[in-house]
């Protein structure tokens, strides 16, 4: 990448960092100036200097020349805030704030308006508590932004201005000022952090660079600055999405020889797909991470200057994956590329929702209709000449090819074997052109490195770390994987044994199953879309907001999944930004739920929600079935409304909150302290129970009656006969509702689970 590029990003990226700096002590100096002398011991080339020093109105400056890259700094910087607030923040007449703390995402998100604050500090991984929002405001205190600048400053000085460190930048940036707001005017709504501003500024002048290099244009002063108002009019800006298809039904198409094995390495390996595609493109573009607005498993947007030379690098980059996937995969994945050009008055504050989506809607057209014509027909040929494959099949995938003898493995498969433990115990990862790795695009592939060899300059290669905050290894891109386990292996069978549970006789208490829950967030992409639309007559749809909310909901699932699981015997296989599939002990899954349930709610101000399908299963029941059916609960859950769970069966699906608070939190509770007062009435009980309000008949008022006598009969025999009468009339009140009966039906079944022996 040249130099002027490369100084652009490090400049647009760090051009607000005297923000930060100038409120450790609130004196009032330009912050342009702060952060210029700030950063000068550590990046001293003027071209970085210059777009801290002029990125403001104050450009008079005679000893800059009129290509200086700080024009593009300033006008990128002026289209990033003109997304979340006002366009000039110098203006002497605005009320400033200096402790105001970084406002939630939410407030401005569908039609109610929010008060709340995110606290003060930088980015944790395993305090929850800490990084949810909450409702009461704590002031951002001098002290508070000095440890955040600390922490920069001791980043920056692992950091050279050069390609190799442009991620490594970034990555600090998000680790220190995630929850700095970027703009403390009060006349602002102030929910986008100084991260994602200063993310952003460096994605739009990289993609402005590119424009005006296009068009050959390198009097700055004049197009950006003078001109600036007819600039924000031109079509500068390129979005790019893409999706893969096929990368689930490849994740559990396993079946059971060695499923456990490789079934977290296959979720991994899908994952790094999705990476690599990501991170090629943007290097045969030459762009960042920064330029990534939405990245999910197998989905994102890239912001790209709008250039015939970008969408040439785009096709052919989509085409070269694609020959790829079809050599290693045949037709069973395939990634769809769509782009729309823009204006920045699309995308700033105060402009129409229509604007806004139709980017977006054009974008999905043209994804939608790579999706149904994957295939030209060289490729088709391609694969026609493949022919019908015969001979053995692969033991785990039955895929048909060149099997090892000794195992009946694939070479895939055996690779994905062998990277199961690697996944789980390694937190570090380069690609290159070691073939003993796994293939992960033309000519690339996967391999497991670690730490001492990075910092000794041992690794060649794309390096990734997993769930890790360091800094100032070259290229290294994090990796935020939601991987918890309660197993040391992934022997899933043994939640199936449940250790955890054996009593002085060494017997297992509750029925031994294991349990599979599948999560899906309710409509994300039209809460993207049209979330940010009701208030203000839709004046804080913006791409920052956009940026900032996908990276919320992202890191729900990915970067704090794990914490949100501690403590449950259970193993997340899979989160892909807005989903997730985890396999553990039944009723450790039913608790996961109902905690996930009270974060993600706290997590959104109660403004999304999502869908839930949990399926029950003997361990020797393959991964590919087992997967099958808990997606098809959730499709049954998302059939029946937003916001459903289905339980074990198609025909038990409960609000996610009715399920969780009236069965679980509730009846359930209330049954098994009826059970523990009354120690004279066991199993028997409890089954006979089960069958009378199974016998329930709305037109036949037999059954009720024969509840009632089977609890009169057995009440005068109670151990605790006040107890006893309280759960008949509450049972016997229940009955008369076929749907609270449901809910007693459900809860006494899980409880007969918890005392059952196989």
């Amino acid at each position: 990448m040249e130099k002027r590029k490369v100084d652009l990003y490090y400049g647009s990226l760090f051009h607000d960092i005297g923000k930060a700096v100038q409120r450790t002590t609130g004196k009032r100096e330009k912050h342009q100036l702060i952060g210029a002398d700030f950063l000068k011991p550590y990046m001293n080339e003027k071209s970085i200097l210059n777009c801290l020093k002029y990125h403001h109105v104050n450009l008079r400056n005679d000893n800059i020349t009129d290509d200086d890259l700080s024009y593009i700094t300033y006008i990128a910087d002026n289209i990033a805030s003109g997304t979340d607030r006002r366009p000039n923040d110098e203006d002497p007449g605005f009320k400033w704030d200096a402790k105001a703390p970084l406002q939630d995402i939410f407030n401005r998100f569908g039609k109610q308006t929010g008060k709340r604050y995110l606290k003060p500090g930088e980015l944790r991984l395993d305090d929850v508590v800490s990084i949810t929002p909450i409702k009461d405001r704590l002031d951002y205190t001098h002290a508070d932004y000095s440890r955040g600048v600390e922490r920069f400053r001791e980043g920056l000085m692992a950091i050279k201005p050069t390609e190799d460190y442009m991620q490594s930048a970034l990555n600090l940036m998000e680790a220190t000022m995630s929850f700095m707001p970027s703009s403390t005017n009060m006349e602002e709504v102030a929910d986008i952090s100084l991260y994602d501003h200063m993310k952003l500024t460096a994605a739009f002048a990289m993609a402005i660079q590119q424009y005006l290099d296009f068009l050959g244009e390198h009097d700055y002063k004049q197009r950006l600055y003078k001109n600036a108002r007819k600039f924000y009019q031109e079509t500068a800006f390129l979005m790019m999405g893409f999706k893969f298809s096929g990368l689930e039904k490849f994740i559990y198409t396993i079946v059971s020889q060695g499923a456990h094995k490789q079934l977290r390495s296959r979720a991994f390996y899908a994952n790094m797909l999705s990476e690599w595609f990501i991170d090629t493109l943007l290097s045969d573009t030459e762009l960042t991470r920064a330029n990534v607005l939405f990245e999910a498993v197998g989905q994102g947007y890239i912001l790209l200057g709008n250039t015939p030379k970008n969408r040439r690098l785009i096709t052919e980059h989509c085409e070269e994956f694609n020959e790829f996937l079809q050599k290693q995969f045949g037709a069973s994945i395939h990634v769809s590329v769509g782009m729309s050009q823009f204006a920045s008055t699309q995308v700033e504050q105060g402009n129409t929702f229509d604007s806004y989506s139709k980017i977006f809607r054009d974008i999905d057209r043209e994804i939608t209709h790579s999706e149904l014509q994957q295939f030209d027909a060289h490729q088709i040929m391609a694969l026609n000449k493949r022919g019908k494959q015969t001979g053995r099949e692969c033991v785990v995938c039955h895929a048909v090819g060149t099997l090892n003898p000794e195992t009946n493995k694939c070479g895939l498969c055996e690779k994905l074997e062998g990277f199961s433990k690697n996944i789980q115990q390694d937190d570090f990862f380069v690609v290159n052109a070691d073939e003993d790795g796994l293939p992960i695009g033309p000519g690339a592939f996967l391999s497991v490195t670690d730490k001492e060899a990075i910092q000794k300059g041992e690794v060649s290669g794309k390096i990734y770390s997993k769930n890790q905050l360091n800094t100032g290894f070259k290229q290294q891109t994090y990796l935020w994987v939601g991987d918890y386990s309660d197993l040391e292996n992934n022997e899933f069978s043994k939640y199936a044994e449940r250790d955890w549970t054996k009593d002085e006789n060494a017997s297992a208490i509750g029925i031994k199953r294991l349990a599979a829950l599948r999560i899906d967030v309710d409509d994300l992409y039209a809460s993207f879309l049209a979330g940010f639309a009701d208030q203000g007559d839709g004046m804080y749809t913006t791409i920052s907001r956009y940026a900032a909310l996908s990276r919320r909901i992202a890191s729900f699932f990915n970067v704090h999944l794990n914490a949100f699981a501690k403590g449950c015997h259970a193993t997340v296989i899979y989160s892909g930004g807005d989903d997730a599939f985890i396999i553990g002990a039944w009723d450790d899954i039913l608790k996961l739920l109902a905690r996930l349930r009270g974060y993600f709610a706290d997590w959104t101000d109660q403004k999304m929600t999502f869908s839930a399908g949990i399926y029950m299963y003997q361990a020797t029941m393959p991964i590919n079935i087992v997967a099958r059916r808990t997606n098809q609960l959730l499709q049954e859950a998302k059939l029946a409304g937003k916001h459903r769970v289905a339980l074990f069966d198609s025909s038990i699906i409960f609000d996610v909150d009715e399920f969780i608070n009236d069965v679980y939190y509730d009846k359930l509770v209330k049954i098994r302290q009826f059970f523990t007062k009354q120690s004279n009435r066991g199993k028997s009980f409890a089954y006979k129970l089960l069958s009378l309000l199974r016998s329930r008949n709305e037109e036949d008022r037999i059954s009720f009656a024969r509840l009632a006598y089977f609890l009169s009969r057995l009440e005068d025999d109670a151990e605790d006969t006040e107890a006893f009468h309280q759960f008949k009339e509450s049972m016997l009140g229940w009955y008369d509702n076929a749907h609270e009966i449901k809910k007693v039906e459900t809860a006494l079944s899980l409880y007969i689970y918890e005392i059952r022996e196989d």
